[in-house]
């Protein structure tokens, strides 16, 4: 009978060899001493064998029910298993992105945000494996001469000394004040010999100062002209219809609203400390007078960018109040569209209450050429919608962004596409000072290799081989799918790799956002938006935001039609004395600084 129930096991489904395995917890295996010969043994200890066929056929029946009920139990327990273990590595995945979202957040807290890595030399020639190493075949004797000649005669922004040394700028005004000893008893300065003054420069600061400008209309009466019974002078244009607020006010509620990003309440103390407290409402309307004044300024601003034919766009989110409604706020949109053409650097500013394709559709409707951004949905398709009218150039920065964090769980694979993304840069960067025309050999030269190598990393198998989850598959994946887009810069001059120009003048938003938390109402938002394109351009200019806006708003005013000379390059050109050339230095010392860290990244890599 033994080998009979042997027989009713063999006919059973076999137990797969990981049986055990996959029911094990902590280590331990209920069923080791359970499954085939617990069973067997409780079976033939209880099993009587009958004389006559059809008690045995009976018992034969009751055994086999018996193993269809174990192979049930067993069906269910390897379900129960697999499920485990499914539910298992699901929680270890959980487990390992909450610890990576935890680094990522104590990395935000403590950590550098720069995204700039130590170079090594070996990076820019690092056998990939599915891809051909990385030439860099610079000019090396020009390099090192630019290298050579920037080290001997690098001029830095002129510092003053901290002590007091070198002289203020001479049309500040001096107040002088003499300091005399303490002479001994008896003795008086007119009987000593003056034999030198030591003067010392300290620089103070006044408060700002109110001032009523008084205007005087005097009325006259011609006795020769009988019929013209007065003469005056007509009323000079003001801000305000008949108000009493003249455009230096103006100009410093707007820059300090949109230029510092103070909010009007917070402006009420300043003004307060100088003997005026104005109130808020008085405030919103010099902003509302202000942008009806300028808004056909911004309106020819936008279509000077719109007819550039390369459009830097980004969006960021803001709170817009909507009393009445479920919610009683939504999130709408600032959207800023930045013009690369030499003569015509503006910035343009649009208001959408969402962020639906409406908004830039919109804004687009004339724009003929290429719009450079982040991939968003309303842009990856656009030259299909758009029949070819507009082309859509994607940021390799976004790119290179999710390839960086995700660089500590995949380390070796991450620092060969951020090897290849730095030797682009400081491509980019050479190119920089150079026509696009030329800007584009260099690409075609240096770039289209560097760039065919990531895609064979793309596709090679240690790319394939990925945890589809993990965070270095999704950002290959966004790569992958932004191919086209990410290398449309190869194919003009004028294209920028990236889209951090508009990121970074977007940050104005950012920063105001945190001061005045929400836009009240759309017709705020689209004001705020006018403002904003006045401002923005005048800052790229490094004008003297203030003085500008004072001279525009009073032109405007008195009747201005040539809007032209009011643009700020324009106006840059004819209020020398407004421009803030420190920060003309400034950026052009920061520009030399990152083409020397290229080039001697270059040379250290020719010379290793």
């Amino acid at each position: 009978m033994l080998t009979s129930i042997d027989r009713l096991f063999a006919c059973a489904a076999p137990v797969p060899e990981n049986f055990l395995d996959i029911f094990s917890i902590r280590g331990q295996n209920p069923l080791a001493h359970f499954w085939k010969p617990a069973i067997t043994s409780s079976m033939c200890e209880s099993l009587i064998i009958p004389d006559d066929l059809e008690t045995c056929q009976r018992q034969l029946a009751e055994v086999l029910e018996a193993h269809r009920r174990l192979q049930e139990v067993y069906e269910e327990l390897l379900a129960t298993c697999t499920s485990m273990q499914d539910s298992q590595e699901k929680l270890e995945q959980e487990k390992e992105t909450l610890e990576q979202t935890i680094k990522e957040l104590m990395n935000r807290l403590y950590g550098r945000r720069s995204e700039r890595m130590k170079f090594s030399p070996d990076q820019l020639t690092l056998d990939f494996a599915e891809a051909e190493p990385i030439e860099v075949v610079p000019d090396v004797s020009e390099e090192e001469a630019f290298a050579e000649s920037r080290e001997k005669n690098k001029k830095r922004p002129r510092r003053r000394k901290k002590n007091g040394g070198g002289r203020f700028p001479d049309h500040f005004e001096r107040r002088t004040e003499r300091i005399e000893p303490k002479l001994p008893d008896g003795v008086r300065a007119e009987d000593c010999e003056l034999i030198g003054v030591d003067v010392v420069e300290i620089l103070e600061f006044d408060r700002p100062r109110l001032w009523v400008r008084r205007l005087e209309y005097p009325k006259y009466k011609i006795p020769s002209q009988p019929e013209r019974q007065v003469v005056q002078a007509p009323r000079q244009a003001n801000l305000i219809s008949g108000g009493s607020f003249g455009f230096g006010i103006a100009a410093e509620v707007l820059y300090n609203k949109f230029g510092l990003h103070i909010p009007l309440y917070r402006q009420q103390d300043p003004f307060a400390q100088l003997g005026w407290t104005p109130s808020r409402s008085t405030l919103s309307q010099i902003i509302a007078n202000s942008v009806e004044l300028m808004r056909p300024l911004a309106l020819l601003e936008t279509q000077r960018i719109l007819a550039s034919g390369v459009v830097n766009t980004d969006d960021t989110p803001v709170t817009l109040l909507t009393p009445g409604e479920d919610q009683g706020s939504r999130q709408a949109r600032f959207w800023i569209y930045r013009s690369r053409q030499p003569g015509g650097l503006y910035d343009a500013f649009a208001f959408t209450d969402s962020r639906s394709r409406a908004g830039p559709d919109e804004f687009l409707k004339d724009f003929q050429g290429t719009i450079c951004g982040d991939c968003y949905s309303g842009y990856v398709n656009i030259e299909k919608l758009t029949d070819g009218r507009i082309v859509f150039s994607a940021c390799n920065a976004h790119a290179r962004r999710y390839v960086f964090n995700a660089r500590q769980q995949h380390p070796e694979l991450s620092s060969q596409i951020l090897a290849i993304y730095r030797a682009l840069y400081d491509i980019e960067e050479r190119g920089s000072r150079l026509d696009p025309t030329a800007r584009l050999l260099l690409r075609r030269r240096e770039s289209v290799p560097l760039m065919k190598d990531l895609e064979a990393l793309l596709q090679g198998p240690s790319a394939q081989g990925l945890l589809p989850k993990s965070k270095l598959a999704t950002a290959l994946a966004y790569i992958r799918n932004n191919w086209e887009s990410l290398k449309r810069f190869l194919s003009d001059g004028r294209l920028p790799i990236d889209n951090n120009d508009a990121e970074r003048d977007l940050r104005r938003i950012a920063v105001g956002r945190k001061n005045w938390l929400f836009v009240g109402s759309r017709n705020g938002g689209e004001r705020t938006a006018v403002i904003l394109t006045v401002v923005a351009s005048a800052h790229r200019h490094d004008l003297d935001v203030w003085a500008y806006l004072r001279d525009v708003l009073q032109r405007l005013a008195e009747g201005e039609d040539n809007l032209e000379v009011l643009l700020p390059d324009v106006w840059k050109a004819s209020h020398p004395e407004h421009v803030r050339t420190f920060r003309e230095e400034e950026r052009k010392y920061r520009a030399d600084q990152r083409h020397d860290r290229a080039a001697q990244r270059r040379l250290q890599a020719v010379n290793s």
